[in-house]
């Protein structure tokens, strides 16, 4: 009996943290908010391996050009293979640095590997964040060496608030009251300079779904002190078999 209830626990305890990693590797952006006009900040996109199998050999960021990041600049020195791609402005944006007509419009990241377990970090230093929006919608693929992509560009809505891919998203505050470069000196402290570290900031998401898990994990616990309690000796049943020993 005691086996038996030892292998439901261990059950419980599997599916409930397997659930919690499939649940939060998504590809997110860090950080998850800036005043909007923020002058300077990095743009962290952190990239999970979600194979059993395959390593995670590419990325691409496709930016918004609706409401334009003047100037990106992805990191030097990540070990990638990267690609700029650029693209002209519906409408022209003049700052204090010159007018600006084009964009980068995607960054692709090639050549690389993520391993299986691991993930990776792609750093995007952006100049000039817009104004008069309250929400940036970064749409990225990832690739992988057995050939699959994963395309992480829904967006939620009112029918599908909680899609399975959603694309990583910026949400942008009121402008701060210290002055945007303060603000973005404060958030480009947030990201670390370099890919494949094993720190990073978590989501506002991520975070729901690990309180998810928690509560999950809370019951796998209950319901394994509930397998034991009834899985144990009862004084009677010891009664009992002692008065069927056959006469010596």
């Amino acid at each position: 009996m005691r086996a038996k209830v030892t292998i439901v626990v261990l059950s419980l305890f599997t599916f409930v943290f397997l659930w919690a990693g499939i649940a939060s590797a998504h590809v997110t952006v860090s950080p998850s908010s800036l005043p909007q006009g923020t002058d300077d900040a990095i743009l962290t996109f952190r990239v999970p391996n979600e194979s059993a199998t395959a390593s995670v050999v590419g990325l691409r960021i496709q930016f918004p050009l609706d409401h334009p990041i003047v100037v990106l600049n992805p990191e030097a020195g990540s070990g990638w293979t990267v690609a700029v791609h650029s693209a002209h402005l519906p409408k022209p944006i003049t700052t204090d640095d010159g007018t600006f007509t084009t964009t980068v419009s995607e960054i692709d990241w090639s050549d690389g590997n993520i391993p299986v377990g691991q993930f990776g970090e792609f750093n995007v230093l952006a100049q000039g964040i817009p104004t008069g929006t309250s929400l940036l919608t970064f749409k990225a693929v990832q690739l992988y060496s057995d050939g699959t992509t994963v395309s992480w560009i829904q967006v939620p809505t009112k029918d599908a608030p909680d899609p399975a891919h959603p694309a990583p998203t910026l949400v942008l505050t009121a402008p701060s009251k210290g002055g945007v470069a303060a603000a973005a000196s404060s958030t480009a402290t947030t990201a670390e300079p370099s890919p494949g570290t094993t720190t990073g900031a978590v989501s506002g998401a991520d975070n729901g779904l690990a309180v998810g898990a928690l509560i999950l994990a809370a019951f796998a616990v209950a319901a394994a002190l509930l397998a034991i309690w009834l899985g144990r000796p009862r004084p009677f049943q010891a009664q009992a078999s002692e008065t069927e020993k056959p006469p010596e």
